[in-house]
């Protein structure tokens, strides 16, 4: 299975998605979490197959349902917390004729990996639930928590909503320096991304 996961991987850079699928799959059928996410990841980006959001649904519910007791330095943890994530984001738009949007659901997925792998990312998305009250109580002071250590981490959309939420004193008490500190780093952040893609 390990070796069905390394030569489909490989498949994948050299453009043989055909067969990466199959060896893929054949590896995920087996319990490998990296080929479990990446076929989550290929269907859910449209990546080299037709985007099919209730196919990346099951990976990921699978991946998540075989591993959630994996701990944080496992070596499947950042495929895990991607994978919670995803969840959430699913769960929050909900997925038609398969999945009936649950922010509350959204919520405890965020949670788990903004917790239990410390996941940016899902930081980044907790805490602009409870900004908007979505699926969590309207609480600005638990949004400005968990965006600081997303902030922290570098996710520079966290860093830009933390940088204005201070500034301008959003449901917050005002601190106008650390605000535009914030908001300074996450241009940058942002610069840098855009030009890495260019790349």
């Amino acid at each position: 299975p390990l070796e069905a996961f390394r030569s489909g991987t490989q498949a994948l850079r050299q453009g043989k998605t055909d067969q990466a699928v199959i060896e893929l799959e054949y590896a995920a059928e087996q319990g490998v979490p990296g080929a479990i996410w990446k076929l989550g990841r290929m269907y859910a980006d449209g990546d080299g197959v037709k985007m099919n959001k209730a196919r990346a649904y099951d990976y990921f519910r699978r991946l998540t349902t075989m591993h959630a007791d994996d701990g944080s330095s496992a070596p499947n943890a950042r495929f895990l917390a991607n994978a919670f994530v995803t969840l959430g984001l699913y769960q929050l738009d909900g997925i038609p004729g398969t999945l009936k949007a649950d922010p509350n659901v959204a919520r405890e997925m965020f949670r788990y990996a903004a917790s239990y792998f410390a996941d940016p990312e899902a930081q980044y998305y907790l805490g602009r639930l409870f900004l908007l009250g979505k699926g969590a109580p309207k609480d600005a002071i638990q949004a400005a928590r968990w965006l600081r250590l997303s902030a922290n981490k570098g996710d520079h959309r966290a860093q830009a909503l933390l940088g204005g939420m201070l500034f301008n004193g959003e449901q917050v008490s005002r601190q106008a320096s650390l605000g535009l500190f914030w908001l300074i780093v996450a241009k940058d952040a942002a610069n840098e991304e855009a030009l890495e893609e260019q790349n």
